[in-house]
């Protein structure tokens, strides 16, 4: 079956039509059913979270080989997965990192994979964007290795923590707040994980979501109905124990979250990096990657690897998928060296 395609009539899995309002109870049964799936599965575990860590502590991150990042014109944006939660968003004249983490460990827990950026980088970010108050998302030592002229957004309550880091503007901002910054216009919306939120990203080129953390809630139909994003960047990892899924999204829960964005492209996050629940790290990626194939996605689910950059361009006159149509002929091209572009 086309899971994107049956957009454009009727949600699957007790959706409803495009531009129809959404019945609490209609979200009540995809919550109990992504509950049920969710507990079906059966995910390859660590029986010791602290065992690991101990095991690990004195390692080193696995180098990951870093893309240049490639130029970016007017009507393009341009995704680099740094790794965790951390994203460089670039459009023409502007370059947007998100929820910084740079370090080679968390406390005591060791990163597995380096981050996928090189410094000279990271100098030319002008924008952060801070989805969540967690050390893992905000994190002090990664924001000090960014450029002080940079604008850091960060939500209620939290700009005190970055006092002493000498930023000239940082920003705090509530739920369904929004702000322009250099061509760009940025709105945040609600996310189920305390003190946290998402962010819409208009530019000059696709408009993308960002979601550094959140359980599965009705935020992401909100924002779809009324933002209609083009790429859906979703965290897919720290769903184990059970109980984690009120905060994280497992791979099944960030498809029905995609479908609920009525987004073009999905892009997942937050896999890969730190050993921080009990699925183990190469769970998330595997488990989407059978999804994908069962659902017949592989044309509206971009993976990136740990550097990896892609080229989009803006689709605005692409047409929306139609059951059954492969998304090429709704407007994506593989362009060179596997860059994929949302031709318009």
């Amino acid at each position: 079956m086309a899971f994107l395609a049956a957009r454009r009539h009727s949600l699957h899995y007790f959706g409803v039509a495009a531009g129809q309002v959404r019945e609490a109870a209609d979200f009540a049964r995809r919550v109990a059913e992504l509950d049920r799936a969710n507990r079906r599965h059966r995910s390859r575990r660590y029986p010791s979270l602290v065992m690991r860590w101990l095991r690990t502590a004195l390692g080193r991150p696995r180098p990951v080989a870093i893309e240049p990042l490639p130029e970016v014109i007017a009507s393009q944006v341009s995704l680099t997965f740094v790794g965790h939660a951390t994203v460089l968003i670039r459009y023409a004249g502007i370059s947007i990192l998100t929820d910084p983490m740079l370090g080679s460990r968390l406390g005591l827990i060791r990163r597995v994979a380096a981050p996928g950026i090189r410094d000279r980088d990271l100098a030319d970010v002008d924008l952060v964007l801070d989805s969540n108050p967690d050390p893992a998302h905000l994190h002090l030592p990664s924001l000090a290795r960014l450029p002080r002229r940079a604008t850091v957004v960060v939500p209620s309550g939290m700009a005190g923590r970055l006092c002493g880091l000498g930023f000239d503007r940082v920003l705090e901002l509530a739920c369904e707040q929004s702000f322009g910054f250099r061509g760009c216009d940025i709105h945040t919306a609600p996310v189920r994980a305390e003190g946290g939120m998402s962010f819409v990203v208009r530019g000059n080129g696709p408009t993308i979501f960002f979601c550094g953390r959140s359980g599965y809630c009705e935020s992401f139909y909100t924002v779809g109905e009324e933002h209609h994003p083009d790429l859906a960047i979703l965290p897919i990892g720290g769903y184990l124990p059970a109980s984690f899924r009120d905060r994280h999204l497992s791979p099944l829960d960030a498809l029905y979250a995609f479908e609920d964005l009525r987004a073009r492209l999905l892009v997942p996050i937050h896999f890969g990096s730190f050993a921080l629940s009990y699925e183990r790290l190469g769970e998330p990626p595997r488990w989407l990657a059978d999804l994908v194939s069962e659902r017949d996605l592989q044309d509206f689910v971009v993976p990136l690897a740990h550097g990896e950059s892609r080229l989009f361009t803006n689709p605005a006159r692409a047409k929306r998928p139609t059951p059954h149509q492969h998304i090429d002929d709704a407007g994506l091209i593989l362009g060179p060296a596997g860059r994929s572009e949302l031709a318009g």
